[in-house]
Formats: structure tokens, sequence, C-alpha cells
């Protein structure tokens, strides 16, 4: 089999996958979204933003500096060949390299622990005890590594899947059955404990889940896993990882640090600069705003550096060419149908008018940062170790300006949530523009090129179609003016009657997209030219 087959086979067994993804995206959004309301109601917003910046600021750092890196690294090794009564060399080198998390997570872990506890709030019910309990569930999830990267390196995605739904929906009744069992008056004394009751018991479920799954699919004993041994690598004495794979975890690592940075930078300012209350109205407006991305765009990034890492050029310029388009044909939807009718749709949920506000420049945050997503997937998979020193050197220079911009927003222009958005935009602009300059340099190389802008605009028709729905979707809300719960939804059925009649338009000239899009999990059909 030549290898821009293999690439394609294994093209369409990641795209193939990332559907198991996409549900379970869809799962954990609306566990979250039904239950964001009542936890909102029984902890109050101070509690809630407590929990979903600081608290949550504490978990991700633990996990993503200890893990990430590895992560990315670990896609570098020949996933080919499997075990029978023992894992083989490429996996066992798998194995040493996901179990390096576990013990630079425990450091980790005690390290932010005493930092976050010295800044702890007087008067918090559980503050310290709740914070302890976030930091031993990080370093308990760090602990399915080993499983997790032998799942991805099989392409198991719906293990994947089942495993995090499991925990989900175990963390969401946790939350809420320890918010009524604190319920005291007006008060609720478990207001903070909960959540931190919640993440131990996600991180308990998808550990036994990976377990309990992953068991029957190794062909060893499970507790290998979680053995380092020393393997052959390339003709050179037994070794743990490799010197060329302990240098590219290095990067990696370093990257991650800047990564974090970038994707924590928000939180990070305003666990710094804002009130509680101000931090739960912004963990309230991430939490509705980051449906569309986590249920579409974090399934098709992790697929896409699936397949990148390892793929033909001509493969990589046909994924790269239809996600791009992809992405900027849901743009046009976000940017007319999410920045109009969210305002509509948030107060029928009970939430206040600026949420709504703010979720509406979400909307037209969200195709850039679907646009970066996969971008910078394709740059991590094929940049070679002192490229990727480079991409570290713009994404700190990002880190700056980001940082900069975020505090200035917060404080001297009282922007609030609205000003982290567009903060967040400046950010995603930044990097987007690297990644098309580092891709471009790629394809020169490989002696092709990247496809103009407007080789990838949507279909004249559509962008017609867009326009038109949005000056009458602007002039129904302007008439109706919609303020009682009767307008609004004579105000969404307004707006759902034009969507079809896009989504009509998109099926009638968009059908070599289509096409081109369904054909990623079809081998037989992907086509190169």
């Amino acid at each position: 089999m030549s290898d821009e087959r293999i690439s394609r086979a294994r093209s369409t067994q990641a795209f193939g996958g990332a559907q198991h993804l996409m549900g379970l995206q869809l799962f954990v959004r609306l566990a979250t979204f039904s239950t964001t309301a009542i936890v909102v109601h029984l902890a109050g917003y101070s509690a809630f933003g407590v929990a979903s910046v600081q608290f949550e600021l504490l978990l991700s750092t633990i996990l993503f500096l200890s893990r990430e890196g590895v992560r990315n690294a670990v896609l570098r090794i020949d996933q080919t060949d499997r075990g029978s009564s023992q894992p083989s060399d490429q996996e066992q080198r798998l194995i040493n390299a996901a179990l390096l998390p576990i013990p630079v997570g425990a450091l980790l872990a005690c390290a932010l622990y005493a930092v976050y506890r010295g800044g702890g709030e007087a008067g918090v019910p559980y503050y310290g005890a709740a914070m302890a309990v976030y930091v031993v569930a990080a370093w308990v999830e760090l602990c399915v590594e080993p499983l997790f990267v032998l799942a991805r390196a099989r392409v198991l995605f719906a293990v994947q899947a089942r495993c995090e739904a499991v925990a989900v929906f175990v963390r969401c009744m946790a939350v809420a059955l320890t918010l009524f069992l604190g319920r005291q008056g007006g008060d609720n004394r478990f207001r903070l404990l909960a959540f931190a009751v919640g993440q131990l018991a996600y991180a308990l479920v998808i550990l036994c889940a990976y377990s309990w799954m992953m068991a029957p699919r190794l062909g060893y004993a499970l507790h290998r896993c979680y053995l380092p041994r020393r393997v052959p690598i390339d003709g050179q004495p037994p070794q743990l990882v490799g010197r060329r794979t302990g240098a590219i975890v290095g990067v990696f690592v370093g990257q991650s640090l800047l990564k974090h940075v970038l994707t924590q930078g928000d939180s990070m300012a305003m666990a710094r600069f804002a009130t509680d209350k101000d931090m739960g109205f912004f963990a309230l407006v991430s939490s509705y705003a980051s449906i569309p991305a986590r249920i579409l765009f974090l399934p098709l990034e992790e697929a896409a550096r699936a397949v990148f890492v390892r793929c033909e050029p001509s493969v990589a310029l046909h994924v790269l060419s239809t996600l791009a388009r992809g992405q900027l044909l849901l743009g046009c939807l976000l940017l007319v149908f999410g920045t109009l009718y969210a305002p509509v749709l948030l107060p029928l949920a009970g939430q206040d008018a600026a949420v709504a506000r703010v979720l509406a420049a979400y909307c037209a945050y969200l195709p850039l940062l679907g646009l970066n997503g996969f971008l910078e997937a394709f740059v991590h998979s094929v940049a070679s170790r002192g490229q990727l020193v480079w991409v570290n050197i713009w994404m700190a220079a990002c880190s700056i300006v980001y940082v900069a911009v975020a505090v200035l927003m917060l404080t001297r222009w009282r922007m609030g949530a609205l000003g982290m958005v567009l903060a967040n935009m400046l950010n995603m602009a930044l990097r987007i523009v690297y990644c098309c300059h580092f891709a471009r340099a790629w394809l020169v190389q490989k002696q092709m090129q990247l496809p103009r802008v407007w080789d990838l605009v949507p279909h004249p028709a559509v962008l017609l179609a867009c326009l038109t729905a949005g000056s009458l979707s602007a002039a129904v809300i302007g008439y109706i003016e919609p303020v009682s719960a009767l307008t609004r939804l004579v105000t969404l059925a307004a707006g759902g009657v034009l969507g079809l009649g896009v989504l009509a338009v998109i099926w009638r000239f968009e059908r070599t997209f289509i096409s081109a899009a369904l054909a990623l999990r079809s081998p037989a059909k992907v086509k190169t030219n």
C-alpha cells in the first residue's frame, strides 16, 4: 500500500471516529447547559465564578502543563505494532512517555496548592477543603494518561466518548446532589465544596471507565500499562522514551506553557482583576458560548491532529482546504444568526440581557477559534524541533500582547466580559496569521501551494443569502421588538425560517464542498488534486 493510500486510510479512520467525539461533546454541553441554571440558583453567581474561574484555572494548569506536551509528542511515535502477552516495543514507548505526567503532576499540584491556599478567601465555607479536593482530583485524572494515550494511538474514539460521557454525567449529578444537601435557608454551606466533589467523582469514574473498557482491548494485563520498561530504539541501547522523543517532549512542554497562557489568559486576568460576581458572569457566558466550540471544533481538531502527524502533503492540503472552507461557511452562519438571535434567545432561559450581548460578540469570535484550532494542529504535527522553537517565540509574543490588552480591557476601559471576548479575537487573529505563514512555507517546500482566500470563501449565492437573511432578521427584530416571551418566540421562529432558507442555498451551491467533507470519512472518495 502506498504512503498516500495509508494517509487516506488514516484520515478516514480519524475523521470517521470524530463523530463519536462530536456525540460526546454534544452530550457534555447539553448536560452542562441543563444544569448550569440550577447550579447558579443553588450556589449563587459568586461561588459559581470562584469554582468556574479560580478552581478550574487551578485544575487546567495542573492537567495541561503535566500532560499536553507528552500527548503531542507521543503522536510522533510509530504506533502500528501491538503486543500480545505484553506491550510491543512501540506501545511500551507510548506507555513510558504517558507515565511521566503522573509524578510531574503530583509535584505541580503540591506547588500550586501552596500558592493558591496562600491567597484563599476568608469567610468562604470549605474554601481550603474544596481546593484540596480539586488538587487530588487533578492527580487522579492524570493516572488515566497511559490508557488514554493507548486508546488514541489505536484511534478508539468510541472508548473515549463513552468513558467521558459517563464521567460527565456523574459529575453533574454529584454537584447538584451536594448543593441540595448543603441548603440552609438563603445560604448554601457546600456552595464551593460541591464543585470539588463533582470533579473528584469525574476523575474516579473516568479512571474506572477507561480501565474497564481498555482491559479487554489491550491483549495483555492492564497493570502492564503502569510499568515502565526500557526498549531498544532505532538500534540504540534500551531506553525509556529515547533522546529524540525526550527533546520533542521538552519543546512541547514549553509550548504548552505558552499555549496555556493564551487559552487561560482570560481566566488568569479575571481571577486577578475581577470580582467574584464578575467571574460568575464571565463563566456563565463562556459556558453557553463554548457549546458549538466543544461539540464541533474540538473533535475536528483532535481528528486533524491524528491525520497531519504522518500524512502525505497532498492529503494534508486537501484536509486543510476542506476544513478551512467549512469554518468560513460556519462563520457566515454564526455572524448572521448568532449575533442577532443570541440576545433574543437567552432571556428565555432566565439570563440577564447583558449576558446575551456578550454571547452575541462571542459568536463573532467562534469562527476564529475554530480556524485557529486545526491550523495549530497542523503546525504542531508537521513542524520540526527547530521550527517549534520559532512557533514558541511567536506564541510568547501573542501571550504578551493578549495579556496586556486583556488587563487594559478589565482595568482601564471597564469592559468586563465583552472586553475579554475582544482580546481573545485579537489573540486568535495573531495566531492564525502565523499559522497561515507557516503552512504556506511548508507547502512551498513540498512544491505545493496554499489555496487563495477567494478559493475558500463560500459561493456568492451563499454570501448573498446570508446577507439577505441578516437584513431581514434585523428588520424583524426591530419591528417586533421582542420583550415578552411570546414576541421572542415569534422572532426565533422567523429566524428559523430564514435559517432553513440559507441552508437550502448552501445545499444547492456548496455540493462540491459537502461531498469533499463527507469524503474525509471514505478513503475511496478522497481526492487530492
